[in-house]
């Protein structure tokens, strides 16, 4: 890069302005949207409505690769600000093919389905299964992700409770859940789960069914 685009790159960060060969050339990925800074910074072109300067922390769904924290710089129109809610919001994205930090959000564009890289080692929820420890688990909440697991199952955020005695605790997890475990996904269902590494790596044992 150059001495003039660092100089562009600079000015467009100060105005909230989009990289318009990014829109157009990006990869298109998916990003869940976890937190909004508003600015003080506003600009109006002739009637058009006003548009306001927003730092956005997203998670960043490209296809079939691992997802990644990112921040974007971007004005917004400040009628859809109160749309974008942390936590509950999914956006499309462009990403930089060169450079996975340069992250724009395509407004226009639909949010696609995103097919995510499994884990790794101890990571991957493979591992986990054929490893980990029994637990059992009580399903508070799930919610569609618009993600695919590598195996080819829809991801499901899935709101956990641990079932330790006195020592329960909640978790929040994406799991892929196969077509034939569905009717298991209601509030209350108590299910097997396998325990990795850490207290947040929770896999439910779907092919186990229903706990008694």
């Amino acid at each position: 890069m150059g001495f003039f685009d660092n100089i562009a790159d600079s000015f467009r960060s100060a105005v909230g302005s989009v990289d318009d060969d990014l829109l157009t050339t990006g990869t298109l990925g998916r990003a869940d949207l976890l937190g909004v800074d508003i600015s003080s910074t506003t600009m109006q072109f002739g009637n058009s409505l006003v548009e306001r300067k927003c730092t956005f922390s997203l998670q960043v769904y490209l296809q079939s690769e691992a997802p990644y924290a990112a921040t974007c710089v971007q004005r917004v129109q400040e009628i859809y600000i109160p749309q974008l809610v942390p936590g509950q919001t999914a956006l499309a994205v462009r990403v930089d093919p060169a450079d996975r930090s340069k992250v724009a959000i395509d407004f226009a564009s639909a949010v696609p389905n995103v097919t995510v890289k499994s884990g790794e080692g101890r990571d991957s929820a493979k591992w986990i299964l054929e490893n980990g420890a029994d637990i059992a688990v009580v399903l508070v909440a799930n919610q569609p992700m618009g993600l695919t697991s590598s195996a080819g199952d829809p991801v499901q955020a899935l709101t956990l409770t641990v079932d330790k005695g006195a020592e329960s605790y909640q978790v929040q997890v994406g799991n892929g859940v196969p077509n034939s475990a569905l009717p298991l996904l209601f509030p209350g269902s108590k299910l097997h789960a396998k325990l990795g590494d850490g207290p947040n790596d929770v896999v439910v044992n779907w092919a186990k069914g229903a706990r008694a």
